[in-house]
């Protein structure tokens, strides 16, 4: 075999030598062709290939490693993706051997290889020289605990914005809750099918959802087996969160609790103060395959997103007046969304907490949607529990 050597430990094949490593396991002649073709581009680096897709492909352990070296010294290719490909742990070290020097990939697709833990520890070089890199998909390997510290630890330079983890045999999710393990600029974060999170990860979750800087705009956490115990905790998590727009909670066996806590998440009705500040950012909620759709609090919750969907990119303070007016001041409604919420004396307490600057807000809509019989019932509860005194409240109306 005719090799034209570079270095002590690097060499490039001929182009005969690349059609029988790169095609021998292809399934036709079409895919074989089209794989010489495109490895070809890549290896003269070609201005004009900036994305490579190799798929169901068996390369040998030396095939991966010289496909790796054409790929260091590549500065046009953005986007790479090896769905299926058989990178084992070591077929994983010998490709990343080479193109971890890689600088320029935006978008890294590892879907659906067999590599675990040791697989992901020859990723982090790249990982931390990849400062271009923004999304990356790893799922559908048995990455497990320690992979996915690994991972961490390479994607510290904090230029991640999409992850996808779904499938990876995750359950300790803790890693997250450290501050050198955070991702500050992650938006899209995908942990769907790992069965084993549960509820002790959703508290390590929370942690992330919890933070003031976090930047997180979807989230999917469908099939990981979290319940209403782990459905409530990631509600609270969200309460004072202003990122976050899309959730999806697919078959995670979310009932009534469960349903309840993304309700008061929502539109919680124990204050004029608490609806007013209720979260007004999340628009999407995906609860697919969970046994108790058809509660009416799935009603109301629907009724919350589409009031979200209505106002979105507007001041959040127009969502607050808006919910406020349908859910508090509309006696009917508050006496629904007050049992559901287990909420008591929804007359009175409403007003428990509502400061000077909510009640001026509210009142100056207040008649748009409401008649005067409503206005009464408002006034005389703000009378007794702010403590106007001995207004004729009567009389006024």
């Amino acid at each position: 075999m005719r090799r034209r050597r570079q270095s002590q430990n690097e060499y490039e094949f001929s182009d005969d030598e690349d059609h029988e490593a790169f095609t021998s396991a292809s399934r036709n002649e079409a895919t074989r062709q089209l794989n010489t073709y495109k490895i070809s581009r890549v290896k003269r680096n070609h201005r004009d290939e900036k994305y490579l897709s190799l798929a169901n492909e068996a390369f040998s352990y030396l095939a991966w490693q010289k496909l790796g070296y054409y790929i260091a010294r590549n500065d046009q290719l953005e986007c790479l993706s090896l769905r299926r490909c058989n990178l084992s742990d070591e077929n994983m070290s010998a490709f990343f051997h080479g193109a971890s020097r890689n600088k320029q990939i935006k978008v890294l697709t590892l879907y659906g290889n067999s590599f675990g833990a040791e697989g992901m520890k020859s990723l982090v070089p790249f990982l931390q020289h990849s400062h271009n890199l923004t999304s990356l998909n790893v799922s559908g390997n048995n990455i497990e605990t320690d992979g996915f510290w690994w991972l961490l630890q390479g994607l510290r330079n904090g230029c991640i914005e999409k992850l996808n983890l779904r499938h990876c045999e995750l359950s300790n999710m803790s890693m997250l809750e450290k501050q050198h393990c955070y991702l500050p600029n992650l938006q899209v974060l995908y942990l769907s099918d790992n069965s084993n999170i549960g509820v002790d990860g959703c508290s390590s979750i929370a942690s992330l959802l919890r933070r003031s800087d976090t930047k997180m705009k979807k989230f999917y956490l469908n099939r990981c087996n979290i319940g209403d115990e782990g459905v409530t905790i990631i509600a609270e998590s969200l309460v004072n969160n202003t990122s976050l727009c899309y959730l999806e909670l697919e078959t995670n066996n979310i009932r009534k609790n469960g349903l309840t806590a993304l309700l008061k998440l929502l539109n919680n009705v124990e204050t004029i103060q608490a609806t007013y500040n209720s979260n007004h950012v999340l628009r999407w909620i995906s609860l697919k395959g969970n046994p108790s759709l058809s509660h009416e609090t799935f009603n109301h919750i629907d009724s919350a997103l589409k009031l979200n969907q209505q106002y979105v990119g507007e001041n959040y303070h127009r969502v607050g007046r808006a919910k406020v007016r349908q859910s508090q001041l509309q006696s009917q409604n508050r006496i629904i969304l007050s049992r559901l919420q287990g909420v008591d004396d929804y007359f009175m307490r409403p007003f428990s907490t509502v400061t000077s600057e909510v009640v001026s807000n509210y009142l100056a809509l207040v008649g748009e949607d409401s008649g005067l019989s409503d206005l009464y019932q408002l006034l005389l509860g703000m009378n007794s529990e702010l403590g106007f005194g001995n207004c004729a409240v009567g009389k006024s109306i």
